[in-house]
C-alpha cells in the first residue's frame, strides 16, 4: 500500500483538531459538572455533624448551699485553668474563701451570654457574695455554661465543631497561610512555580518531601477527591481548585479548609477542623490557645499520624518549634514570647482524660428519651443542640460515691463483685441531674440505673400507708396495726407467712412506727385491709407504667423495677405530692438557637398537701429513729426523707432519700442476683450518705398545710385524746377528720409547756 506522503500532515492535523475539539468539549463538561458538585456541597450541607448533647446552665444564688471546693471542681469540670493572674477566659484563681475567674462567653437558646470576670466568696458553705470584678458591683446570681455532654456522631464517623472566620484568632490563620501557603491570596487555586519548585526538590531527594498543593487544593482533595496518587486525580484536583477559587471569595475557601482539615484520630471518629481539634487536643476553644499551642496544630497538619503528639512528642515538639520560629521571623510574635513558648514542653490532655468526659449511663436515657421525641422532619446530623438537665457535678460526685462506697463494703464486709446504680432527679422540676449505671465510671455497657428490674423490697411501703392516709377518718399516723405471726393462704391453697426482719412481733404498733421500723407483718395486714388491687392502683399513679399484679407478697416489694422507675416514684413524695414525669431534655434547638422542640412536663398533683406532709413527716423520721438512722446521725444537721428497702435473702439493697432539692435512688446487689448479705440500712445507705457528704445538702423543709395540727393520742390504743394523759404521744394530724378528743383523769391538771425559740424554729 502507497502512502501519499503530501496529504499526511493535513490528516494529522485534521485528526488533531478533532481530538482538541473532543478534548475541550470533555473539559468544559467536565468543568460543568465540576462546578455543579461544588456548588452542590458548598451551598447546600457541607458536612454531616453530629448532634450536641448539653447538660444545664448553672445559675448560682447568693446563700444558695455551695462550698468553695464544689465551685473550684465544677470549673475544673468545664476545663477551666487555675492560674496565678487571671489573663484570659477559662482561667480561675483561689483567693482566701472564695473563686475569682473569667467566665467564658457562651449561647443560649434565648440570649448570647457574654464573658465576665467575677468574685465568689462563701461564708459556711454558702455563696457569701457575688461580685464584678471589671464593673466593680455585687450580684446577686452568676452561671456557668452548659457542660458539652457528647456529640452523637454522623454516619460518615467524621466529627467537627463548625466555626466561622471571624471566631477565628487572626494568628491562627495567619500562621497557617505562612507555613502551609504564603501565595493564597495571590494565586487563583494552583499555583505552578510551587508545584514545579516542589517537583524539582523531589527529584533531588529521590523521594516526596515537599507538597506543591495549595490550601485550596487540599480543601478539594479533603471535600470531593480521594487520596489516590494518580495523575487523573491530580488533574481533577487543579480543575476542582480553579473552579473552587472562581465560584467563591477567599475568605470563604479559608473558613471552609479551617472547618475540614484532617487533624487526628480519636478512635473511630476522625477529626476534623481546628475548633474541634483544640478541644481534642488541649480542651479549650480555639480563642484561649496559646501561640505554642497554634503551631503545634498547623504543625501537624502535614501528616497528623506522623506528627501525633500523643505518639511521637519528640517529632512533634521539633515540627512545632519550627513553625513557632517561623512565626517569630515573620512577625507574629515577639522574640521573647518565641523564647518563652519554645522552651515550653509538649502537652496534651490524655487520651483517657476524653474518654472520662463521657458519660454513657446518661446518653443512654437522652437517646431513648430522643427516639421518643424526634420526628423524621428533625436531622440529627445537621448539628442540632440538646439541652438536658444534666448536671456534670452531681454525675461526679454520684459516680464516686458508688465507685468507692462498693469498694469500701467489699474491703469492710470481704464481699466481692458488687454492683450499684443510682439516679439523681430535681426534686421540683423533675429533671434528671446524673444516672450511675456502673461502678466502672464510665463504662459503656449493661445500665443498671435504667434496665436492672429488681425486687424493690420495702421500697414499696409508703404508697400502702399513703393508701391509708388518704382516708382520714380512717387513718392516722397513731392508728394501731396488728403485728402478730399470720399466714395467709392463696386460692391455690398455697400459704405465706410473712415475718418481721426481727424476727419479733409487738402485737400493736402504730401506723408511723411501723412505717419507721419498716416492719413487714403491719404492712402486710393493712395492704389487706386496704385491698391488693388499691395498693397496685396507687402505686400506677405514682408513676409505675407496667401493670402490677395485686398478690400479697406485692405489700413486701416482689414487683420488679429499676432505679429510674423508683425514682419516678418517689420524685411523688420528694415533691410533697406534685407528680411530674421525670426526663433527660429539656428542649432541642437548631445551630442557630432556633427552638425545634421543647419539653412539656406532665404535671398533676396527686397526693393532697396534707397526706403528702404526713407520709414526709414519716420518711423524715426513718431517717432519725427508724432503718434510716445511720443517716439523721451522721448528718445531723440536715434533715432528709427516705426509707430503706432489702429483698428477701438480702439480694437486693435500695435506699430512696431527698432533701430540699434533689432526689437520690440508690441500688446495690450483684448481677447474677446471689445474697449479698447487706440490707438497706447497711449498703445502698451507706452510699447514700457518701454521696451527701460530697455536695453541700440543703434541709428539709415542710409547709405545713393549715388543717395539719399536732394532737395527742394514746400510744396504747391510738385514739386522739386530750392533753394531759399519761401513755400519751404528740403527732400531726388532719385535724378536721379527727374523732372528737377523750378526756382523762390528768387533762384538767394539764398545762401545755412553753416551746423554746429554738424549739419553734425547729418544730415541723
Amino acid at each position: 500500500m502507497t502512502i501519499n506522503w503530501k496529504n499526511a500532515p493535513r490528516w494529522i492535523v485534521k485528526t488533531l483538531i478533532k481530538i482538541s475539539i473532543i478534548g475541550f468539549i470533555l473539559l468544559i463538561a467536565a468543568a460543568i459538572y465540576f462546578d455543579a458538585q461544588i456548588k452542590k456541597k458548598f451551598e447546600g450541607t457541607k458536612w454531616q455533624l453530629p448532634a450536641l448533647v448539653y447538660g444545664v446552665e448553672h445559675k448560682y444564688e447568693r446563700l444558695q448551699a455551695l462550698s468553695r471546693d464544689e465551685l473550684i471542681r465544677h470549673l475544673t469540670l468545664l476545663d477551666y485553668r487555675k492560674v496565678w493572674q487571671l489573663t484570659a477566659p477559662g482561667e480561675y484563681r483561689v483567693i482566701k474563701n472564695g473563686v475569682e475567674f473569667i467566665r467564658r462567653e457562651y449561647s443560649m437558646p434565648q440570649q448570647q451570654i457574654p464573658m465576665q470576670k467575677l468574685q465568689v466568696t462563701f461564708r459556711k458553705n454558702r455563696i457569701g457574695q457575688i461580685k464584678s470584678l471589671k464593673e466593680g458591683v455585687t450580684e446577686s446570681e452568676f452561671s456557668l455554661e452548659p457542660y458539652l455532654l457528647d456529640r452523637l456522631q454522623a454516619s460518615n464517623l467524621e466529627d467537627r465543631i463548625l466555626v466561622e472566620l471571624d471566631q477565628i484568632p487572626d494568628i491562627v490563620s495567619k500562621t497557617l497561610i505562612l507555613v502551609e501557603d504564603r501565595k493564597f491570596y495571590d494565586h487563583h487555586g494552583i499555583s505552578p512555580l510551587a508545584i514545579l519548585r516542589a517537583l524539582m526538590v523531589n527529584v533531588q531527594a529521590g523521594r516526596t518531601v515537599q507538597g506543591g498543593s495549595t490550601l485550596t487544593q487540599q480543601l478539594v482533595k479533603n471535600m470531593f477527591l480521594t487520596n489516590e496518587r494518580s495523575l487523573v486525580r491530580k488533574f481533577k484536583e487543579a480543575i476542582y481548585a480553579i473552579l473552587l477559587d472562581a465560584r467563591y471569595s477567599k475568605e470563604q475557601v479559608l473558613q471552609a479548609y479551617l472547618n475540614e482539615v484532617y487533624l487526628g484520630q480519636n478512635h473511630n471518629r476522625g477529626v476534623h477542623g481546628f475548633g474541634l481539634a483544640s478541644h481534642y487536643y488541649f480542651a479549650k476553644p480555639l480563642n484561649e490557645l496559646r501561640p505554642s499551642e497554634v503551631a503545634l496544630l498547623i504543625g501537624i497538619i502535614k501528616g497528623p499520624s506522623y506528627y501525633d503528639p500523643r505518639r511521637f512528642p519528640e517529632r512533634a515538639k521539633e515540627r512545632r518549634d519550627l513553625v513557632l520560629r517561623l512565626m517569630m521571623e515573620n512577625h507574629l510574635i515577639s522574640t521573647n514570647l518565641y523564647q518563652h513558648e519554645v522552651e515550653l514542653p509538649i502537652k496534651v490532655q490524655d487520651k483517657e482524660k476524653i474518654a472520662k468526659r463521657r458519660y454513657p449511663s446518661y446518653v443512654a436515657q437522652v437517646k431513648r428519651e430522643l427516639k421518643q421525641v424526634v420526628s423524621k422532619d428533625i436531622p440529627l446530623n445537621d448539628g442540632i443542640k440538646i439541652f438536658t438537665h444534666f448536671d456534670p457535678l452531681t454525675q461526679n460526685q454520684a459516680q464516686a460515691a458508688v465507685s468507692s462506697g462498693l469498694d469500701l463494703l467489699e474491703s469492710q464486709r470481704s464481699l466481692a463483685d458488687l454492683q450499684g446504680a443510682m439516679v439523681v432527679v430535681d426534686n421540683h422540676t423533675g429533671g434528671i441531674q446524673a444516672i450511675v449505671g456502673d461502678r466502672v465510671a464510665n463504662y459503656d455497657g449493661f445500665n443498671r440505673a435504667l434496665d436492672a428490674q429488681r425486687n424493690i423490697g420495702s421500697l414499696v411501703k409508703p404508697a400502702i400507708y399513703l393508701n391509708a392516709l388518704q382516708q382520714p377518718e380512717y387513718y392516722n399516723l397513731a392508728t394501731q396495726l396488728e403485728d402478730k405471726e399470720i399466714t395467709l393462704t392463696s386460692s391455690l391453697g398455697k400459704k405465706w407467712s410473712p415475718k418481721n426482719y426481727d424476727k419479733k412481733y409487738l402485737g400493736q404498733v402504730s401506723l408511723l412506727d411501723a412505717l419507721v421500723g419498716s416492719r413487714n407483718v403491719p404492712a402486710v395486714n393493712l395492704g389487706m385491709a386496704l385491698g391488693l388491687r388499691e395498693v397496685a392502683d396507687t402505686l400506677q399513679w405514682l408513676g409505675v407504667e407496667k401493670e402490677v399484679n395485686p398478690y400479697p407478697s406485692m405489700l413486701l416489694g416482689s414487683t420488679t423495677l429499676s432505679p429510674m422507675e423508683v425514682a419516678q416514684i418517689y420524685q411523688v413524695f420528694a415533691n410533697a405530692g406534685v407528680k411530674k414525669k421525670i426526663n433527660a431534655i429539656k428542649s432541642i434547638n437548631a445551630p442557630n438557637n432556633e427552638l425545634i422542640w421543647q419539653s412539656k412536663v406532665f404535671t398533676e398533683r396527686v397526693i393532697q398537701p396534707e397526706q403528702a406532709y404526713l407520709l414526709n413527716y414519716a420518711l423524715h423520721q426513718v431517717t432519725q429513729k427508724g432503718s434510716a438512722k445511720y443517716l439523721g446521725k451522721t448528718l445531723s444537721r440536715i434533715n432528709f426523707a427516705g426509707k430503706t428497702g432489702t429483698t428477701n435473702d438480702a439480694r437486693d439493697s435500695w435506699f430512696s432519700g431527698f432533701d430540699q432539692s434533689q432526689l437520690a435512688v440508690v441500688w446495690v446487689g450483684n448481677d447474677d442476683n446471689k445474697p449479698i448479705k447487706l440490707t438497706g440500712s447497711s449498703g445502698a445507705l451507706r452510699l447514700f450518705v457518701n454521696y451527701q457528704k460530697m455536695r453541700t445538702p440543703s434541709s428539709l423543709v415542710m409547709a405545713k398545710p393549715a388543717n395539719i395540727e399536732m394532737k395527742y393520742f394514746d400510744k396504747t390504743t391510738g385514739e386522739h385524746i386530750l392533753p394531759g394523759c399519761n401513755n400519751m404521744m404528740m403527732l400531726p394530724a388532719i385535724a378536721p377528720s379527727l374523732a372528737k378528743a377523750k378526756a382523762c383523769a390528768e387533762t384538767k391538771e394539764w398545762q401545755e409547756p412553753k416551746k423554746s425559740w429554738l424549739d419553734k424554729l425547729f418544730s415541723w
